[in-house]
C-alpha cells in the first residue's frame, strides 16, 4: 500500500500518495476544494490521459476501507491548475481558483519534500476579505497580488479630482499630501533655479 500524507489547505484535506517512488495527488479533493464539479473535471482528465498521466492508485481511506483514487503526478498539477480560467468560473469560487493556482502545488511539494509524517501544523486561516490587483493581457490574467484594503489604482490625471472629492481622504491624509507636494515643489523650484 503506498505511503500517503494528508495536507491541510484552506479548509480542505488534500493528499499526497507515493507511487513508484513519485508523489501523486488524488484529484477529487483538489477539484472539490476549489469548488468545481468533480465529474466534469474527471472527464477532462480522462479525455487526455497521456497528457496528464492519470493513474488509479488504491489507498486506505479514513474509514479503513480501500479506495481507488484518480491521481495526477504532483509534477503535472501546476499544468492542470493553469487550465482553469478564473474569468470563466462562478464569481463565488474565483478567489479559490486563484489561490489554488498560486499556492496549492507549492504547498503539496513542500510537504512531500519534507516527507512530513508528523501531525500537520495549524491550518492557515485565509483573510475574511482581501483585495487583489489583477493584471490582464488579451483576456488572460498575467499576474496578481494582494493589495491593502485602502489601495486605489488611478491614472495621474485623476489625482486632482480625487483630492477635491469630499470624504475620499481624511484631513490627516490631505495634510500629508499637501506637505509632500509643497516639499516637492520647493525641491523642483530650487533645482530649476540652479539650472538657469
Amino acid at each position: 500500500m503506498p505511503n500517503q500524507i494528508t495536507v491541510p489547505f484552506y479548509g480542505s484535506k488534500l493528499l499526497i500518495v507515493e507511487h513508484n517512488g513519485e508523489p501523486f495527488t488524488p484529484m477529487k479533493p483538489v477539484v472539490e476544494g476549489i469548488g468545481l464539479a468533480w465529474q466534469s473535471q474527471l472527464a477532462k482528465l480522462s479525455n487526455n490521459p497521456k497528457r496528464w498521466t492519470v493513474t488509479k492508485i488504491v489507498t486506505v481511506a479514513d474509514d479503513g476501507r480501500q479506495r481507488s483514487l484518480t491521481c495526477l503526478p504532483l509534477r503535472k498539477l501546476f499544468g492542470w491548475l493553469q487550465t482553469l480560467s478564473p474569468n470563466k468560473v462562478k464569481p463565488s469560487i474565483r478567489d479559490r481558483v486563484i489561490r489554488y493556482q498560486n499556492e496549492c502545488d507549492d504547498v503539496l511539494w513542500q510537504y512531500w519534500a519534507a516527507e512530513s509524517r508528523q501531525p500537520a501544523p495549524q491550518e492557515i486561516e485565509p483573510p475574511h476579505q482581501a483585495r487583489l490587483l489583477m493584471v490582464m493581457d488579451r483576456g488572460y490574467v498575467v499576474s496578481n497580488q494582494l493589495v491593502e484594503n485602502d489601495a486605489v489604482v488611478v491614472s495621474r490625471g485623476q489625482i486632482p479630482a480625487l483630492l477635491r472629492e469630499p470624504g475620499y481622504f481624511s484631513v490627516a491624509e490631505l495634510k500629508a499630501i499637501a506637505e509632500t507636494s509643497l516639499d516637492k515643489i520647493a525641491e523642483l523650484a530650487e533645482y530649476t533655479e540652479q539650472q538657469f
